[in-house]
C-alpha cells in the first residue's frame, strides 16, 4: 500500500494521468463531511470493485476531492486526453494539495496505529454511514499520506471500499 501509493505521489505525469482517466460520472461515492465548531471531517468512499488496482482507486477519490472542494461541476469533466488538463493537474493541482516544500504540512507516507480503527469507527457512526460500511472498519489497512499541525489526510481500505478520510481545524 505504501509503495504503491508513494510512486504515484513521486511520479506527477502518471498520477495526472491517472487522475485523467478517472471518469467522476462512470463512478459512484459516498461523501460525508461533518462539522463540529472548527473542526471539520470529510470521509470520501468507493466500492473497491469499482478499481483495477489501488492507484486507480487513490486517483479517482483524489478526483472527486478535487472536484468537490474546487466546486467544480463533474458534468463539465475534462476530457482525459485534453492536454492542458494534464498539465494543470500534474504542475498545479497536484502540488497544490501534496506540497512538498510546504513547512506546515508534510506529504510523507506511514502506517496508522490500530487507534485509528476504533475512532475512524465512532466517526462513521457520528455522520451516519452505512452499517455495512462500519463493519467493514475491522479489517482496515490504512496510510498516512499528509499531515500538518492542524491537518491529517489518511487512505485506506476495508474489505469492500477504499476511502479518504480528512480531519482538519479550520481557522
Amino acid at each position: 500500500m505504501k509503495n504503491e501509493i508513494h510512486e504515484l505521489l513521486e511520479n506527477h505525469d502518471a498520477f495526472a494521468r491517472q487522475i485523467a482517466n478517472a471518469k467522476l460520472a462512470n463512478l459512484s461515492f459516498n461523501v460525508y463531511e461533518h462539522w463540529e465548531n472548527r473542526e471539520r471531517i470529510q470521509i470520501i468512499l468507493a466500492e473497491r470493485n469499482q478499481f483495477d488496482s489501488m492507484q486507480e482507486a487513490f486517483s479517482a477519490i483524489f478526483k472527486k476531492e478535487l472536484f468537490i472542494q474546487e466546486e467544480w461541476d463533474t458534468i463539465e469533466e475534462p476530457d482525459p486526453t485534453d492536454e492542458e488538463w494534464l498539465t494543470a493537474l500534474e504542475n498545479i493541482w497536484i502540488n497544490e494539495y501534496f506540497p512538498r516544500d510546504d513547512p506546515y504540512e508534510h506529504v510523507f507516507i506511514e502506517l496508522i496505529n490500530d487507534d485509528f480503527v476504533s475512532s475512524f469507527k465512532r466517526i462513521l457512526y457520528k455522520v451516519n454511514a452505512a452499517e455495512r460500511i462500519i463493519s467493514g472498519v475491522n479489517q482496515l489497512r490504512a496510510i498516512r499520506v499528509k499531515k500538518g499541525h492542524l491537518y491529517e489526510y489518511i487512505f485506506g481500505q476495508t474489505h469492500s471500499q477504499y476511502f479518504l478520510f480528512q480531519w482538519a481545524i479550520c481557522t
